[in-house]
């Protein structure tokens, strides 16, 4: 029997409204069907946050992990990425129906994530090396996201709420969406990227570590640092840190720091506005807002 937590069951609903709740009534089949087609036993699942995601073990005893999507598409997009990134980096597809919304991974162990290091410095060497590995130019014909559509998703949000939203002012969303904008017209090289590449999403395997649960995103090699800048922040010296983390890039990527700094601030704005919407808390990233326009006015001078 497997017990979903009401936290995961509220933003299913939340999220997907009437068909959440039927794929949450429908859950125990869905657990059923997965285990008689693939000859399986389903874990206790992993913490939850947007997918249903949990260890299981075939019958030779080797083991694989299960995820579940509401909406299918968002499997084809996960799918899409991790084959156009695949490689010794990256987590392996074992199979999948995307009728149903169920994709099978190979299981990493030991699993832990790239937070469970002391050492902060190291990991984000760690992270650079993997994003150097990685990249790669995108087939023309991808579906993958682009900036370009993240930029559109902010200036939807600037006409939805054209007063501000929450603790966002007007103004925050409308200058967010100007260096957006002049960002992604000045952007050179476009590359493949992770799209969501911070500390957890870098789990050990064996002496190495892999990468899993890729968006997908066309853009800049120096848009994919900021999800790393965003995660595991402390409550104080937040600029410190992300300056701090920033300079490691800078040297291990031969990337801009001036570019990391605006497009830290753009797609903080961003990503706030979404984790309004999804009513999950954004202090950090409120702080990491006021951190990147301190950054940047201190190497920069002030922008307009």
């Amino acid at each position: 029997m497997h017990t979903l937590p009401q936290t995961f069951c509220d933003t299913i609903t939340h999220l997907h409204s009437h068909k959440g709740q039927k794929w949450l009534a429908d859950f125990p089949q869905l657990i059923r069907y997965c285990e008689e087609r693939w000859r399986i036993n389903i874990h206790s699942h992993f913490p939850l946050s947007y997918h249903f995601v949990a260890p299981a073990r075939k019958a030779d005893e080797s083991e694989l992990v299960v995820k579940f999507f509401v909406e299918p598409s968002e499997l084809l997009h996960e799918q899409e990425a991790l084959t156009a990134l695949a490689g010794e980096n990256t987590v392996k597809i074992v199979d999948s129906d995307a009728e149903k919304g169920i994709l099978l991974l190979e299981k990493l162990s030991p699993g832990c994530p790239l937070s469970s290091l002391s050492t902060k410095e190291e990991a984000a060497l760690i992270a650079a090396r993997l994003m150097k590995s990685l990249w790669r130019v995108p087939h023309s014909d991808s579906t993958i996201e682009t900036a370009v559509k993240r930029e559109k998703q902010l200036r939807e949000y600037t006409q939805m709420y054209p007063s501000g939203i929450d603790f966002l002012s007007s103004e925050t969303l409308q200058h967010a969406l100007s260096v957006f904008s002049e960002l992604n017209r000045t952007s050179q090289q476009l590359f493949l990227l992770h799209g969501d590449l911070h500390h957890d999403n870098i789990l050990q395997s064996g002496e190495a570590w892999k990468i899993i649960d890729p968006k997908g995103l066309i853009g800049e090699k120096e848009y994919e640092i900021i999800p790393f800048l965003l995660n595991h922040l402390p409550k104080t010296n937040v600029a410190e840190t992300i300056d701090h983390r920033i300079n490691i890039f800078v040297k291990e990527l031969n990337v801009s720091k001036k570019r990391i700094l605006l497009w830290g601030y753009a797609h903080s704005v961003l990503a706030t506005c979404w984790l309004i919407e999804d009513r999950q808390d954004a202090a950090s990233f409120l702080r990491a807002i006021e951190a990147f326009q301190h950054l940047y006015e201190r190497y920069y001078g002030y922008k307009k």
